[in-house]
């Protein structure tokens, strides 16, 4: 059989291959087409609604889509933050503190502090007052956060730490519910490219403004070298705060909170294209109503009771996967790489900060480029294949950079080449990583939790994150100070590792409506039934025809 990929059933809902303009032609114009999807009755109300990305009510939803996406900014932004101003000497003279050891490291690790005490509030604000309220209550939390750590005193370096705590604080209830919104409110077809840009164009937005706004304040000795960066940091928040209100809510939140019709007029309205009858609403109502039906019976609304996350074998191997993707994927590397580059630079004799802080920016540019890839191939690709290829490659390069790191502790130094070539794999494994893991860090935990779950799991995602990235942030740098390349050797271990795991456990979620991926996880074999595929007959304007056996 010949399997194409057509973009009026959508890229994701058939077995991936291009088709030429004659042939997309020729389905719209209601020849039958003989395809392969994960979902059929989604495929069904895709072909009869025939959604063009370029309707009016659709750029609509993209507007929202970059609002929710801002959200993420202040998670890219932190991330090169601190290895920005670390490189900075007036920073260092500011607060007394080193590039490396204790003190670095729990500067560093008080956001992730902020991260883990928000996990009581994070979901409740979402699930209780509805996920706009999170996001504007998260962004409100940021620019207080930043205000605090604006301000500080010479020397007051508890202030500075203070300001982070709050900062990590409201990173947390507004990443709860903004990767929530979006995935609830994305159109089912373009649901994995809109979760995919929201990681990596709000995380490597955000960590480029700063990566260049640093580089360019660098080269100031005074102290608003560092302050000007922390001061950039709330412009996204602010926008966040303005704008939210002007967005509809959540019509999953509004349908699990008895507002059916409100909730089915926010789908008409932005799946629909106003169209009452629209197929694709008409499928995505009636299975919200299941799910919720199904989710009601033994459903506890208590904000701090978490049991509902572990109380099946199927919500088990959710919050299993959510461990693999927030916990496992904090001890693969990434982090000797983001927040210690400066280090590692001066490591192999890249000592000048304005040379440190250039390639900091360009490493950030780099990795963007290769998340953007990434996002578009998300339904292409895969989740899984995402996943793994992604898990291989930067172990590949890892090995390289242990064996750099080796060869430069034993002899002292290393020769330009070397050096060279130890960038050369910083950038590589940067781009490996934004291509398959960027765009799925928030999608991905999402997509995989039930209505009824989601603002719970990812904020207990965020919680399990954030004690990870805090062991990790704290550890790191004594490890890099005390036993110096051996601890890339003990990342390169654990990447493998990680690899045959998930090789073994991640299912693919691409090509269903998100109360669908509830199957899977119903099955014996989780795995096996996220790979299978069933074969149609579709007819453009009058959905599928007939399914093949």
């Amino acid at each position: 059989m010949n399997e194409k990929t057509d973009p009026v059933i959508g890229e994701g809902h058939i077995e991936q291959a291009r088709t030429n303009e004659s042939n997309v032609q020729q389905f719209e114009d209601g020849t039958v087409e003989h395809i392969a999807v994960f979902s059929v009755p989604l495929a069904d109300a895709l072909a009869k609604d025939k959604p063009s990305p370029w309707a009016g009510h659709m750029w609509k939803l993209y507007a929202i889509m970059i609002v929710v996406t801002l959200n993420d900014c202040m998670n890219g932004y932190d991330g090169s933050l601190m290895s920005s101003i670390n490189a900075m000497k007036p920073y260092h003279d500011y607060f007394n503190v080193g590039m490396q050891g204790g003190g670095t490291g729990i500067v560093f690790a008080i956001y992730s502090a902020g991260s883990l005490s928000s996990l009581p509030f994070a979901a409740s604000a979402a699930d209780r007052y509805g996920r706009r309220f999170g996001m504007f209550i998260g962004s409100f939390l940021i620019l207080i956060g930043t205000i605090i750590e604006a301000s500080c005193k010479q020397g007051a370096l508890g202030q500075f730490m203070g300001g982070r705590f709050i900062i990590g604080f409201g990173v947390n209830i507004a990443c709860t519910s903004a990767p929530t919104y979006l995935v609830e409110m994305a159109y089912p077809s373009w649901r994995g490219v809109f979760g995919g840009l929201y990681n990596v164009v709000g995380y490597y937005i955000g960590a480029i403004v700063c990566t260049w706004t640093t580089y360019g304040t660098g080269h100031l000795s005074t102290n608003w070298s560092w302050r000007i960066p922390t001061i950039v940091q709330c412009v996204p928040s602010l926008i966040v705060m303005v704008s939210i209100w002007f967005m509809p809510e959540s019509p999953r939140w509004l349908f699990t909170n008895n507002k059916r019709e409100q909730g089915r007029a926010v789908l008409v309205k932005h799946h629909g294209g106003g169209d009452e009858d629209s197929a694709v609403v008409l499928l995505e109502c009636n299975e919200i109503d299941e799910s919720i039906n199904l989710e009601i019976e033994g459903s506890d609304k208590r904000w701090w009771d978490y049991r509902g996350l572990f109380n099946t074998r199927g919500r088990l191997y959710r919050v299993f996967l959510l461990m693999l993707v927030s916990v496992f994927s904090q001890f693969i590397g990434g982090s000797v790489i983001s927040y210690f580059m400066p280090v590692m630079l001066e490591d192999i004799g890249i000592t000048g900060q304005n040379q440190q802080l250039l390639m900091n920016a360009l490493n950030t540019v780099f990795s963007f480029l290769g998340g953007i890839v990434g996002s578009f191939m998300v339904d292409r690709l895969g989740r899984r294949n995402l996943f793994l290829w992604a898990t291989f490659l930067t172990g590949l390069c890892y090995i390289a950079l242990n064996i750099i790191a080796w060869k430069a502790s034993a002899t002292g130094h290393v020769s330009t080449g070397t050096g060279y070539a130890f960038i050369a794999m910083i950038f590589l494994y940067g781009i490996f990583y934004s291509f398959g893991w960027t765009p799925l860090q928030a999608l991905y935990p999402a997509e995989i939790l039930t209505n009824e779950m989601r603002a719970k799991g990812m904020a207990f995602q965020g919680f399990m994150g954030g004690v990870a990235s805090f062991i990790n942030q704290y550890a790191t740098p004594v490890a890099l100070k005390n036993i110096g390349w051996k601890t890339y050797t003990i990342f390169l271990v654990l990447h493998f590792v990680q690899l045959v795991v998930m090789y073994l456990t991640v299912v693919e979620t691409r090509g269903r409506s998100i109360e669908e991926i509830e199957e899977i996880f119903n099955d014996p074999h989780p795995v096996k039934r996220s790979l299978q595929k069933h074969e149609v007959v579709v007819r453009a304007g009058e959905g599928v025809k007939m399914e093949m056996s």
